[in-house]
C-alpha cells in the first residue's frame, strides 16, 4: 500500500465517524437548530400528559402567549398562577387567573403582553424554550401547591 492511500482512507473513515457523531447529537437535542424538532415534539408529549395541570396546546406569538390547560384530577383546583423561565434564569408570571377548573375541565389562558414574550419582536418560525413552566395551585384548603414540569417547553413562534 502506498504511503496517500492510507491516509486517504484514513480521511475517509474520519469523516464517516464525525458524521455519525453530528447526527446522534442532533437528535439529542445539544444543538438547537439541529435537533429543535425533537426537543418539540418530547416536549408537547410530556406536557400534554402532565398531572396535575396539563398544557394540551399552546401558542406563542409575537402579541400573546397562550396555553390550553387542562385540569387531570378528579378534584376541583384553583390556579392561581403560571410561571415560566426563559434561557436566562428569569421568571416571568403568565398569568394570574385564580381560575377554578373542575375536575377534567379544560380552559384556555392568555397572556397579551409583550413581558416574558419569548417571541416578542421576532420573526414567525423562531424556535423558543421555557426552560422551567410552574403552575401554583389550591386543592381544598391547601394553598400554595406548585407543580413544576420536568421538561422545558419547547416550540416555534407563529
Amino acid at each position: 500500500m502506498r504511503r496517500g492511500q492510507g491516509a486517504t482512507e484514513y480521511l475517509v473513515i474520519l469523516g464517516a465517524v464525525l458524521l455519525v457523531a453530528l447526527v446522534i447529537v442532533s437528535l439529542l437535542g445539544w444543538f438547537p437548530s439541529l435537533g429543535g424538532a425533537t426537543k418539540e415534539q418530547q416536549s408537547k408529549s410530556y406536557w400534554s400528559g402532565a398531572s396535575p395541570f396539563a398544557i394540551t396546546t399552546f401558542k406563542v406569538s409575537t402579541s400573546a402567549i397562550t396555553f390550553s390547560v387542562s385540569n387531570r384530577l378528579a378534584d376541583k383546583l384553583n390556579l392561581t398562577n403560571i410561571s415560566v423561565q426563559d434561557g436566562f434564569g428569569t421568571d416571568f408570571s403568565i398569568a394570574a387567573p385564580n381560575q377554578i377548573f373542575n375536575a377534567g375541565e379544560e380552559i384556555v389562558i392568555s397572556n397579551t403582553t409583550a413581558f416574558g414574550n419569548p417571541c416578542a419582536g421576532k420573526a414567525s418560525g423562531t424556535a423558543f424554550e421555557f426552560k422551567v413552566v410552574a403552575f401554583t395551585y389550591t386543592q381544598g384548603t391547601i394553598s400554595g401547591i406548585r407543580q413544576q414540569g420536568a421538561q422545558a417547553l419547547v416550540g416555534r413562534c407563529s
